[in-house]
């Protein structure tokens, strides 16, 4: 008799179509980047963000060595803007002025789930000034 409780209570979670994937319209965004002060020096923490969206756990932000690579699911578009912001205050060793560079995009139209396909673009050095 237990053995049919088990039964029945797998097919019901099958049946309520938990395991099924849902298309999505989302396009991904590969970023690699380093962020550099005026005399070339790398700036930890900088977070680097799409405008509007963001990147997962700690890839949004740059290293020691002033770098960031991640990805993230944006909606298509023909351009976005790249946020770069000094969140942390002195912790990095001064504050530095945000900064904005704007990419543009050639999203494809989505495939019969949803997947508009991605972008990988290496952004170089970014230069920030100090406040």
């Amino acid at each position: 008799m237990r053995r049919v409780y088990q039964l029945a209570l797998l097919a019901a979670l099958l049946l309520l179509g938990g395991c099924e994937e849902r298309p999505s319209e989302y396009y991904v965004l590969w970023i690699t980047t380093r962020v550099v002060d005026t005399e070339g020096n790398p700036i930890q923490g900088i977070w680097i963000h799409p405008e509007g969206y963001d990147f997962p756990g700690r890839e949004g932000y740059t290293d020691y060595k002033g770098e960031m690579g991640g990805s993230t699911s944006i909606k298509p578009t023909r351009q976005i803007n790249i946020v770069f912001e000094d969140v942390d205050g002195e912790h990095n060793g001064g504050e530095y002025e945000s900064h904005t560079c704007t990419l543009k995009l050639n999203p494809v139209a989505p495939d019969e789930y949803g997947f508009s396909g991605s972008d990988f673009i290496k952004l170089g050095d970014i230069v920030l000034n100090r406040k």
